[in-house]
């Protein structure tokens, strides 16, 4: 028995959002997939998020400041996929923004996020971040992660 695999089907059973952080770091944008995201307060505004320490983009997110979370909409699981591949957002062809925190552009929502607090979670850091501006982009439904697929809400 494989506890770690077995694991891992029972919280597949458990339908995530899909998002990708993005950030600036020196001077590239670089990004994550992660569907480890939840809202944690409305007032003050606060989310979280976790990467797990061994992963090749623990380094680049460890010390970010300041970050985009960019909720994708059901069409973008191309998006999603070329991120969890590769950390470099311009050889992903991923459309972002200008910005100082670049965000992926024509996704479902973002939120863009002050980093407040890490918390060591077995082998993931939590990532809590103040809200400091969010909107919706789209009025589509978001992308799921189900069963080790990516889907839409039904």
């Amino acid at each position: 028995m494989n506890k770690s695999r077995d694991f891992r089907d029972v919280l597949g059973r458990y339908p995530t959002g899909v998002a990708i952080v993005t950030a600036r770091v020196d001077g590239r944008p670089v990004g994550v997939t992660i569907n480890s995201f939840a809202s944690v307060s409305l007032d003050p505004p606060l989310v979280l998020w976790s990467i797990e320490r061994e992963r090749e983009r623990y380094e680049l997110f460890e010390k970010v400041e300041e970050y985009a979370i960019n909720i994708l909409a059901r069409d973008q699981s191309n998006l999603a996929h070329a991120c969890a591949l590769n950390a470099d957002l311009t050889a992903c062809e991923i459309p972002l923004s200008d910005d100082a925190v670049p965000r992926v552009l024509d996704t479902a929502a973002y939120l863009l996020c002050k980093r407040s607090a890490v918390f060591p979670g077995g082998d993931h850091d939590i990532i809590l971040g103040e809200v400091v501006q969010f909107d919706t982009v789209r009025d589509e439904p978001s992308l799921v992660f189900y069963r080790g697929r990516y889907g839409e809400p039904s």
